[in-house]
C-alpha cells in the first residue's frame, strides 16, 4: 500500500492551488518532487474541466457565503520570490475558476440533502470602499468579507442546515458526470467508536510507533470507511523541516478504508517530550477531516472535506485516484472570535453629528478618531475623541442605531468602574473656583438605570439633580458613596480613515 500523498492538483484548465499543511506554518512535504509531478501528470490527463465543487461558509442576515482567499485582482510578480508568486497565483486561478462559473453552481449539499441554490452577487466592496477581508471567517455577520452571495431558490428551504462551518455547492455538470454517495457519520458529538484492532496493529507494524487514539469517523457509499489514527511520542522517520531543523514531529495518519486496502495520508504535528504532541493551536490532539460530500468520479472516489479546528477552518478535496489518495487544499481560513464591529466612515459622521446637535457639543470641536471600549458587558460602547484628547464624547451602538450618553470636556474627565453588577461611567473635574463636578451614569443588564449630576463647592453638596431632576443634598450624597473610585478606561483609537493612533 502506497501513503498518501499531497500534490500540486493541476487541470487543463490550471485550477491549482498550493500545497500546505494544516498548521500554517509546517512546510514539510515526506515526498519528493519528483514524484509529486508524476502525480500531477497524471490527473492532466484526466481532462477534466468540470467546475470543482465548493464551500458556503457562513453568511448574513439574508445571504449564504461562498468566502474569497485572495483578492480578485490577479497577482503581480514583484521581486524573486518565485515560489510565493506561484503558490499565490495558483490560488487566485482556482478562485477564478469559481466565479467564473458562479451561477452554475446552483446545487447544495448538506447532511445528505440537496437542494437548489442560486448565486445572487458579489461583495468586493466594504462600506468604506475598500476590499473587505479576504481568508478569515468572521463570527460576526456585520462585518464584510470578500465573498460571493448565494441565496435558496425554493423559500420553503430556508436554512435547513447551518452553512457557518461549510456546506458543498456543485454544479449540474459535476453531478452529471459524478454518482453521489451516501454518508453515514459513526458516533456522536465527535465520539467515535475505535478502528479495528487488525487495522491498527498493521499501522503499527508499519511506522513502528504505538497508537495514542483511533477513529473510525463516516461509512461512506456503504463501501469506504474514513478513520483517523494518532500516534504517541515522536515520529522519528519524518523528512527534515528545512525552516527548523531542530524541530521533532508527531504523526497522525487520514485513512481510508476499502475492504482490505488502506489508504493514508500522513498529517505532521511538533512533538515536545514534556508537552506532548500538537497539530493545532488551542487543540488537545489530532483533529479528524470531517467528509461532508461524496462521490463517485471518472476516476475514483472525490471526497469534499471540511476542518475544524480553534482558531482556523480547512476546505478542500481528498481524491482516490490510482490506488493513492491526492489531497488538494483549497484555503485554510482563520477565524477570528470576538472581533469588534467596525465603525465605518458613515457611522462616525452619524456620531458626529449627534455630538455637535447636543447643548453640550462644543461647535468648533472636530472629532477626529473613535475606538471601542469597555464600560459594561451587554453594550456596544463607542468613543470619540479630538486630536489633543481634550473632547470627546461616549455612544453605544444598539441595532445600528447610535446613542449619545455623554459629553467630556478638558474639566470633564471620564472614568469606569463597577460594583454589585453595576456598572458606571463617571466624568469628574472642577468647575470654576472651589467647585467640583460629578455627572456618573449607572448601567445594570444593558440599560441605564440613573444618571446623576452633583456639584460641590469647597467639598459640600450645592446642587444635585438625578434624571434631569432636583434631588436633595443628602440622596446626592447617598449615590455619591455606593460609587467606587473610577479607573482609566483603556481604548487603543483609530481616525476616521482607520490608521490606528500612536
Amino acid at each position: 500500500m502506497k501513503n498518501m500523498k499531497k500534490v500540486l492538483f493541476v487541470t487543463i484548465c490550471a485550477m491549482a492551488v498550493m500545497i500546505s499543511c494544516k498548521q500554517s506554518n509546517q512546510k514539510v512535504s515526506a515526498d519528493s518532487a519528483e514524484s509529486e509531478a508524476a502525480v500531477a501528470d497524471g490527473i492532466i490527463e484526466e481532462n477534466d474541466t468540470t467546475p470543482l465543487p465548493m464551500f458556503l461558509i457562513g453568511g448574513d442576515s439574508k445571504y449564504m457565503h461562498m468566502l474569497y482567499w485572495t483578492k480578485v485582482e490577479e497577482p503581480v510578480k514583484q521581486g524573486e520570490d518565485d515560489e510565493w508568486f506561484e503558490q499565490m497565483h495558483k490560488r487566485w486561478e482556482l478562485q477564478e475558476m469559481f466565479r467564473r462559473n458562479a451561477a452554475q453552481y446552483t446545487n447544495r449539499i448538506v447532511d445528505g440533502k440537496m437542494m437548489k441554490v442560486k448565486f445572487v452577487d458579489e461583495v468586493l466592496k466594504n462600506p468604506d470602499g475598500d476590499t473587505p477581508s479576504y481568508g478569515e471567517i468572521h463570527m460576526r455577520e456585520e462585518i464584510p468579507s470578500l465573498c460571493a452571495r448565494f441565496d435558496f431558490v425554493n423559500s420553503k428551504d430556508n436554512d435547513p442546515g447551518d452553512p457557518e462551518w461549510g456546506t458543498v455547492i456543485v454544479t449540474d455538470s459535476y453531478l452529471k458526470t459524478r454518482k453521489r454517495l451516501d454518508i453515514s457519520v459513526l458516533g456522536d458529538d465527535g465520539s467515535y467508536p475505535t478502528l479495528s484492532a487488525d487495522i491498527v496493529k498493521q499501522l503499527e507494524k508499519e511506522y513502528g510507533m504505538k497508537t495514542l487514539r483511533s477513529s473510525a469517523c463516516e461509512t461512506i457509499g456503504k463501501r469506504y470507511t474514513h478513520g483517523v489514527v494518532e500516534f504517541a511520542g515522536e515520529y522519528k522517520n519524518a523528512s527534515k523541516d528545512l525552516n527548523d531543523e531542530d524541530r521533532k514531529f508527531a504523526l497522525a495518519l487520514e485513512l481510508i478504508i476499502d475492504g482490505d486496502k488502506i489508504y493514508k495520508m500522513e498529517e505532521l504535528g511538533y512533538y515536545d517530550p514534556e508537552y506532548g504532541s500538537v497539530w493545532n493551536a488551542d487543540a488537545d490532539g489530532y483533529i479528524s477531516n470531517n467528509i461532508v460530500a461524496a462521490f463517485e468520479g471518472p476516476k475514483g472516489l472525490e471526497l469534499c472535506y471540511t476542518h475544524n479546528a480553534p482558531e482556523s477552518f480547512c476546505v478542500g478535496m481528498i481524491y482516490l485516484w490510482n490506488g493513492e489518495l491526492i489531497e488538494q487544499e483549497y484555503e485554510m481560513f482563520h477565524c477570528l472570535v470576538d472581533e469588534e464591529i467596525p465603525i465605518w466612515k458613515k457611522d462616525f459622521a452619524e456620531m458626529d453629528k449627534l455630538y455637535h446637535a447636543d447643548e453640550m457639543g462644543e461647535d468648533d470641536v472636530e472629532l477626529t478618531k473613535w475606538a471601542h471600549c469597555f464600560i459594561d458587558y451587554e453594550n456596544d460602547w463607542i468613543w470619540l475623541r479630538d486630536n489633543d484628547d481634550k473632547n470627546g464624547a461616549f455612544f453605544i451602538r444598539k441595532d445600528d442605531k447610535y446613542q449619545l450618553i455623554a459629553i467630556e470636556n478638558p474639566r470633564l474627565r471620564p472614568s469606569r468602574c463597577e460594583k454589585d453588577g453595576v456598572f458606571y461611567l463617571k466624568f469628574e473635574g472642577p468647575a470654576g473656583g472651589s467647585s467640583w463636578q460629578h455627572e456618573i451614569h449607572a448601567f445594570k443588564g444593558g440599560e441605564r438605570i440613573w444618571k446623576l449630576n452633583v456639584l460641590k463647592v469647597e467639598g459640600e453638596i450645592c446642587e444635585a439633580g438625578l434624571n434631569d431632576k432636583d434631588i436633595s443634598n443628602e440622596e446626592a450624597k447617598a449615590y455619591l458613596d455606593m460609587v467606587p473610585e473610577g479607573k482609566e478606561i483603556t481604548a487603543w483609537f483609530k481616525n476616521v480613515n482607520g490608521d490606528i493612533e500612536d
